[in-house]
């Protein structure tokens, strides 16, 4: 019979590797079954091109050093009856000249350069509002909401508009594939985009009972008609998330959404340096809380539990099991083989899980995968602290920096 102590520090060794069995288990089996339930933008492909009139809209705020690439992409769609608008707004920068030239005469573009931003407005809301107030819209078009930072694969238009009409939807929209080039990139960009979708499950955005609405305005398709009823962006003019205010719009009308994975229809560069990351997911992370400090801290200290606390407490556990084990003390203290194997199986959850996730996500090569899962619990203590530095700024009223002004949001 192994003494008292041996139970009682084994159990408490066997602690964290329980959580990340238990938790890490159940979001692999939940990002493969939404996986294998949603399937991804790259499911449309093999069709041929709808005949339906497709308008891209394209806010642009002092883009000039990723608007090129967003131009070339889309003059390369294989779709047939496209239109582009390019809101240019408020730009200070090159951003028209380097439009103006990338574009080179290409008559299905146009360019409208927004003035100043009404007080009441957000300023990304109200160029994508101005871009389409002048147009004649009918039932029949399909609207395209994307960032200046995107790049499309030639195929992206034709697909998703497949997959739109197949799945008879009213609205898409697509998790973009990021970019991990940048040590900031690979630190902090996957445990913020993994929390993020923590928050909001991408199949339990378009089910009918208990939805969690979501969408991400890098990309956002939608029929006309479901478009004008939940109000167009006149009904969001203040929103600094407007992508998650049309999805809970769309859900309190009853209008159908699916969420999928871009794989390679879809490839983002959201900030340039780590400084924009910080006030980026600030915002990202404030409004999707819904303005809410305690919300933002409890996420926080579950970023902190299942991305840094279980994996390092499963490590060791596991080293101090192996430890015991190897003095081959008579008798062999059962506990701590079973905590071996216990721990050595949450680490293998755990970096399966994550490992599963960057797949998912459309993160390669190999050892880009590699580098973040090794520094997967860094990077969620940097998380953690984002989130806290979000409430405090939410609680003192600190504006929110975004696209040229600034919002002071008030806490709920």
């Amino acid at each position: 019979m192994p003494a008292w102590w041996h139970i009682a520090l084994a159990s408490i060794l066997a602690m964290p590797a329980f959580g990340a069995v238990l938790w890490w288990g159940i979001a692999l089996a939940s990002m493969n079954r939404a996986r294998a339930l949603l399937g991804s933008a790259e499911d449309g492909r093999a069709g041929p091109a709808a005949d339906v009139p497709v308008i891209v809209v394209v806010p642009a705020h002092n883009e000039q050093a990723v608007i090129a690439d967003l131009i070339s992409s889309l003059r390369s769609q294989d779709y047939p009856n496209l239109r582009v608008v390019l809101a240019l707004d408020r730009c200070t920068d090159a951003t028209l000249a380097i439009a103006l030239e990338t574009i080179a005469g290409d008559d299905r573009f146009e360019i409208l350069e927004v003035g100043p931003c009404p007080r009441n407005w957000a300023g990304k809301v109200h160029a994508i509002h101005s871009a389409l107030a002048a147009r004649t819209i009918s039932p029949d078009h399909v609207l395209v909401f994307a960032d200046a930072d995107t790049r499309f694969d030639p195929a992206c238009v034709r697909s998703c508009v497949n997959i739109l009409n197949d799945r008879r939807l009213d609205a898409l929209t697509l998790l973009s594939t990021l970019t991990y080039e940048r040590a900031f990139e690979r630190w902090m960009q996957a445990p913020a985009s993994f929390e993020l979708l923590v928050r909001y499950p991408p199949l339990k955005a378009g089910r009918d009972r208990r939805r969690r609405p979501f969408a991400n305005g890098q990309f956002i398709m939608i029929r006309s008609p479901a478009y004008r009823q939940i109000g167009g962006h006149a009904a969001f003019r203040e929103e600094l998330l407007e992508d998650l205010a049309i999805a809970r719009a769309l859900w309190r009308e009853k209008l159908s959404i699916q969420v999928l994975p871009a794989g390679s229809m879809l490839r983002c560069r959201m900030y340039p340096d780590s400084a924009g990351f910080e006030r980026g997911w600030t915002r990202i992370f404030i409004e999707a809380a819904k303005r809410k400090p305690a919300r933002l801290r409890a996420w926080a200290v579950g970023t902190v539990v299942r991305g840094f606390l279980q994996p390092l407490g499963c490590a060791a556990a596991l080293a101090l099991s192996i430890s015991v084990l190897a003095l081959h003390l008579n008798p062999i203290p059962w506990p701590f083989a079973l905590v071996a194997g216990l721990s050595a199986l949450g680490c293998a959850v755990w970096a399966g899980a994550v490992h599963r996730f960057l797949v998912l996500a459309g993160v390669s090569p190999w050892w880009q995968r590699a580098l973040i899962v090794l520094f997967w619990p860094i990077g969620c203590l940097k998380l953690a602290g984002l989130l806290h530095r979000a409430a405090s700024n939410l609680r003192s009223g600190v504006p929110t920096g975004w696209a040229g002004r600034s919002y002071v949001r008030p806490a709920r």
